[in-house]
Formats: structure tokens, C-alpha cells, sequence
């Protein structure tokens, strides 16, 4: 009868998973898969006294491994080893070699708080807001960095676009025009994008500050970012001509009559500047105005010139009847009607083209026309008497 093999009791070691691996805390994820490596050929079963000892041994990696390896895994062990209450294994250990009593892991105290890494603040629009103010909500972080980031500062020493939109908030809401023209056009010259362009409300600057010419300008200057004839030229030449047609209803078709008179000639010659061609309504004001002024040689020469030109819109020989008739040319703008109303512009007879009825058109004309007689009437009766 055989008598059985005494059992070796093994001596443990408890341990934590990086200990175990012969790794780090704070060692990278390439640098923990070569450790696991290397402890799994170092314990391999031809290398171990015993078949028993490679086993256990082999299964303590790779638990271990398969913990640590994942990184949300490893980020939640890590958070236990700080506080003491990580998971631990059973190491076995050689035979004659004793355990070593456990030690506790202790993180390495920061000396003072990263530059990087401040908890107190957070970003808002490239701002920093403290966290305080900003569990506070949207409104309470605008407020905040208004007043300590906008507030008692001039928009001349900021080139920051977003320090810029928030600025010429500021000063929209308290009035302050220049400011807010001024902070608007900086951030549009250091943004190239159309998106901040159409975005940016400048118009409604220029309108509210009466700055129509300085918005025109601007405007043209900017619409060479883009090429001719893209959607992005023709909005921005819409605004120039929108700026322009403020400043003739403003200006020069209201106001003190040697100011309009003035402002008319203005418009004028900012638009030969352009090298655009002023419209009839352009024309028009401008002659009302100079007529008012006593220059009825300036306004009969800006008739002329307009008369002068070529048609190419059908509906202009309806404007061409109406500025001779406000010009007090009464017999040309009926010349030119009879015209119209015998067919010789058939183009002025098509509804498509001047995008209303002719009949309707032609009737309005003529009621103009024959008010326009009416008032005559009198002057020249007036006048006859006087010589």
C-alpha cells in the first residue's frame, strides 16, 4: 500500500494588480503590455519549480491584465488605489521566501496647482468665468464678463474676435454708435467669413448712427473679397445700394434746402466713384432738390444726361415720363407717352416685363401729367401778367 505525498502549504503575498504585473501606476499603456509580457515569460511553467506554482501564478496575471488593459476599467482601479480600497490578489510565492507586510500606495502631493489645470474657472467664448458664475447660466456669464472683461476697456487695443462680439454688444446697448460701428467693422476686417459678415448687423449700425456713406463705403470695400456675380458679391453690393437709397430719402429728399442740394450732388459723385450708374430715383431726388435750391440749370443737366442714355429695362420709359414731368418738362414727357401709348416701345407694353398692368401704368402717367399742367397754369398766367 502506498503512502500519500505530504501537502507543501505555499506562502503568499498580497498584492495589487500593478504589482503584480511588475508595472507602475503611472506607467503608459505600451509600457503595462510589455511588463505583462515579460512576467508571463518569466513565470512560464519551464522556468517555475513546480507545475502548480506556474498555474496559479499564470491566472493571477492575466486577471490582472484583463483589468488593467481596458482603460475605463483602469481609470476606476486607479481612483481605488488612491483611496485604499482597490482590489488585491494572492501572490505565491518560492518556497523559503516570506511575505512582505503591505504598504499602502501614496500619491505624490501636488506642490502647487497646474497652470493647465484650474478647476475654479471655466471657458466661455474664450473667456474664463469662474464656476461659480457659470453653474449660473447664460445670462449670469455675459454679465460676468462684461463687466470684468468689456466694461472701462476701448475696442482699439483688441483684436480677439470674440472679445470684439461681445464688445460691440456692450456698446449697442448702451448707445454708444462709434463704439459699436467701430467694433463691428474690426471684427468683419480680421473675420474673413461671409457668415460673420451677414451676421455682424452692420447695416443696422450704419442706420442707427445716420453713418450711410461710411457704410456704403465699407461695404464696397469689402465686397472685393469676393468674386463678381457670386451670391456673396450681389448681397453686397444689395447693402450698398440699400445705404445709398437711406441716405437719398434722408438727405436729399428731406433736410434744409441748400443741405439737399448739396447731398444730392454727394450721392452723385459717390456713385461715379463707385462706377455705378445712379438710378432714376437717384436722378429724380437729385433734381427735386437742385429745383428747390434755385439751380435749374444743374437740374435740367441731369435730365438731359439721363434722357440722353440707353433704355434697357422696359418699365424705365414709365420713370423716364414721370422725372421729365417732376423736371417741369411737361411737352417731352407727353412726346414720350404718346410714344409709349402708339406702340413704339413695345416692351413698355409688356405686362411681363414692366411686372404690372400698361393700361394702369399709362393711366397713372397721364393724371400726373395733366396735374402737372394744372399747376402750370397758373405760373404762366402769372407770369404773363408780371410782363
Amino acid at each position: 500500500m502506498s503512502r500519500e505525498q505530504p501537502t507543501v502549504l505555499i506562502e503568499t503575498e498580497v498584492r495589487d494588480f500593478y504589482a503584480i504585473l511588475g508595472a507602475e501606476p503611472s506607467a503608459t499603456a505600451s509600457e503595462l503590455r510589455a511588463a505583462f509580457r515579460e512576467a508571463v515569460l518569466r513565470h512560464h511553467p519551464d522556468r517555475a519549480t513546480t507545475s502548480e506554482l506556474a498555474t496559479r501564478r499564470t491566472a493571477i496575471l492575466n486577471r490582472a491584465w484583463a483589468e488593467l488593459r481596458d482603460p475605463l476599467r483602469r481609470l476606476h482601479y486607479d481612483r481605488d488605489l488612491e483611496f485604499g480600497t482597490a482590489a488585491t490578489l494572492e501572490w505565491p510565492l518560492d518556497a523559503g521566501v516570506r511575505p512582505v507586510p503591505r504598504a499602502r500606495r501614496v500619491l505624490p502631493e501636488v506642490a502647487a496647482p497646474s497652470r493647465w489645470h484650474q478647476p475654479q474657472w471655466r471657458n466661455v467664448a474664450g473667456f474664463r468665468v469662474p464656476v461659480e458664475v457659470w453653474i449660473q447660466g447664460p445670462a449670469a456669464q455675459d454679465q460676468w464678463i462684461v463687466e470684468h472683461h468689456i466694461a472701462g476697456e476701448d475696442w482699439r487695443t483688441h483684436d480677439e474676435r470674440y472679445w470684439l462680439r461681445y464688445a460691440a454688444r456692450h456698446y449697442r446697448e448702451r448707445n454708444r454708435v462709434d463704439d459699436w460701428i467701430g467694433a463691428l467693422e474690426r471684427l468683419v476686417d480680421r473675420d474673413l467669413t461671409f457668415d460673420t459678415l451677414a451676421g455682424s448687423g452692420l447695416r443696422g449700425a450704419y442706420l442707427s448712427g445716420g453713418m450711410y456713406l461710411r457704410g456704403a463705403s465699407f461695404f464696397e470695400r469689402i465686397g472685393h473679397r469676393w468674386l463678381p456675380d457670386t451670391i456673396q458679391r450681389r448681397w453686397v453690393d444689395r447693402e450698398v445700394r440699400f445705404l445709398l437709397g437711406e441716405f437719398r430719402d434722408a438727405r436729399v429728399r428731406r433736410g434744409r434746402t441748400e443741405e439737399r442740394a448739396e447731398n444730392a450732388e454727394l450721392l452723385l459723385n459717390f456713385l461715379e466713384a463707385l462706377g455705378s450708374e445712379p438710378s432714376i430715383a437717384d436722378v429724380r431726388a437729385a433734381v427735386a432738390a437742385h429745383r428747390r435750391a434755385g439751380h435749374e440749370g444743374r437740374a435740367a443737366e441731369l435730365v438731359e444726361r439721363v434722357v440722353a442714355g440707353p433704355v434697357h429695362e422696359a418699365g424705365r420709359w414709365y420713370s423716364l415720363v414721370q422725372l421729365l414731368t417732376e423736371a417741369g418738362q411737361l411737352d417731352r414727357a407727353s412726346a414720350i407717352l404718346a410714344e409709349i401709348a402708339r406702340g413704339e416701345h413695345p416692351d413698355a407694353l409688356n405686362r411681363r416685363l414692366i411686372r404690372g398692368d400698361p393700361i394702369r401704368r399709362l393711366a397713372a402717367a397721364r393724371e400726373r401729367l395733366t396735374r402737372a399742367r394744372r399747376r402750370e397754369q397758373p405760373r404762366s398766367a402769372a407770369g404773363r401778367a408780371a410782363s
